[in-house]
C-alpha cells in the first residue's frame, strides 16, 4: 500500500514561529501593564491612607465648612456698625464704600471684629468681605440712602447712657426723653459741631429717644431700648501655668464663652451670681478671649495674652 507522507515546508514553520513569538510578546506586555496599574493603584491608596491616618479631613474640602457671619447695625442716620463673628477666628475684614479704595481691618484671629463706619450723604453701596484663619470667605452687599443731618451715638457707661451728637455743621438743639413720655423731654441748645451728654439710665428695660437738629433744620432721631443694668465683673489672671477666670453679677450670670488660641469655642450656661474657671496654659503664646453675660444679656469681654517660654 502506498503511504502518503506529509511534511511541512520550512517556510510555513517560520511563519508559525513568528506568529507565536508576536503573540507571546503581546501577552507579556498586557500582563506587565496590568501589574503596573495594580502597583500604581496600591501606592496611591496607601499614600491616601497615610494622610487620612494623620488627619481625617486632610486632602478634602468640606462642603459644610462654616463661613464667617457678617451683620450690620444701623447706629443712626449715617452711621453703621459692622460686626463679623467666626468660631475659628477672623483673619481680616475688608469693606468698600462706593468706588473708593478698600479698607482692610486686621482680625488678629479674634472671634469677633467690629467697626463703626460713617457713611457719606446720598446713595451708598457697601461691600464687605470677611475671611477666617482657614481662608474661608463670606461677603455681603448693602445699599443705603443717607440724608444730611447730625449723627447720634448711644453708649452705655455703667449706670449712665452717653449720648454723642456730631454734625458737619453746627448742631442747634438736642432733645431726649424715655418711652412715650415726650411731655417731660429734656432739651438744650448746642451751637457746636459735637456734643457729649450723660443721661441717667432707668432701672429695667426702657426706650430712649434722642432728637438732634442742626442749624439748617435737618433732624435726626435715634430710638434704642436700654437695659438699666451694669455690666458683670470679669477678671482673668495667670500664675504662669494657668489662666484663672472670675466673673460676678449682682443679679445673676447667664452664660460664659471662652476660646484659647485656635481651639474650640466653649460655651457654658451659668445659674448663679459667681463663676470661676481654671484653664491650663499651652507652650508658646496663649491668647484667651472670654465673654460673660448676665441675666439681662449685658456682656463683658476680656482679651488676654501670655507667653510660656520653654
Amino acid at each position: 500500500m502506498n503511504q502518503i507522507l506529509s511534511e511541512e515546508s520550512p517556510v510555513n514553520r517560520r511563519k508559525k514561529g513568528k506568529k507565536a513569538s508576536v503573540h507571546s510578546i503581546l501577552v507579556t506586555f498586557a500582563i506587565f501593564l496590568l501589574i503596573f496599574g495594580i502597583g500604581l493603584t496600591s501606592t496611591g491608596a496607601y499614600s491616601y491612607y497615610k494622610i487620612l491616618s494623620k488627619d481625617p479631613i486632610a486632602g478634602m474640602v468640606s462642603s459644610s465648612a462654616t463661613k464667617p457671619e457678617i451683620t450690620i447695625e444701623r447706629v443712626n442716620a449715617n452711621t453703621i456698625n459692622i460686626a463679623v463673628t467666626s468660631d475659628k477666628g477672623i483673619s481680616k475684614v475688608t469693606y468698600t464704600i462706593n468706588n473708593e479704595e478698600p479698607i482692610e481691618i486686621d482680625g488678629n484671629d479674634e472671634l469677633e471684629v467690629t467697626k463703626k463706619v460713617n457713611l457719606p450723604s446720598g446713595t451708598v453701596n457697601l461691600n464687605i468681605v470677611a475671611e477666617d484663619i482657614n481662608g474661608v470667605k463670606a461677603s455681603r452687599e448693602s445699599s443705603y440712602e443717607i440724608e444730611a443731618g447730625p449723627t447720634i451715638t448711644l453708649k452705655q457707661v455703667e449706670s449712665k447712657i452717653q449720648v454723642t451728637t456730631e454734625s458737619e455743621i453746627n448742631i442747634d438743639t438736642v432733645k431726649y426723653y424715655w418711652d412715650d413720655n415726650e411731655i417731660d423731654a429734656t432739651e438744650f441748645t448746642i451751637n457746636d459741631v459735637k456734643n457729649v451728654t450723660q443721661v441717667d439710665a432707668i432701672e429695667g428695660v426702657h426706650t430712649l429717644i434722642v432728637i438732634a437738629t442742626d442749624v439748617e433744620g435737618n433732624e435726626t432721631t435715634k430710638t434704642q431700648k436700654i437695659i438699666g443694668d451694669t455690666k458683670p465683673t470679669l477678671d482673668v489672671t495667670t500664675d504662669g501655668e494657668n489662666f484663672y477666670i472670675e466673673a460676678k453679677d449682682d443679679e445673676g450670670l447667664s452664660k460664659i464663652q471662652y476660646k484659647l488660641n485656635s481651639g474650640e469655642l466653649i460655651t457654658e450656661q451659668i445659674d448663679g451670681k459667681e463663676y470661676s474657671k481654671t484653664i491650663k496654659l499651652e507652650n508658646g503664646v496663649n491668647k484667651l478671649v472670654v465673654r460673660v453675660y448676665n441675666k439681662n444679656q449685658i456682656e463683658e469681654v476680656k482679651k488676654v495674652r501670655y507667653e510660656v517660654k520653654e
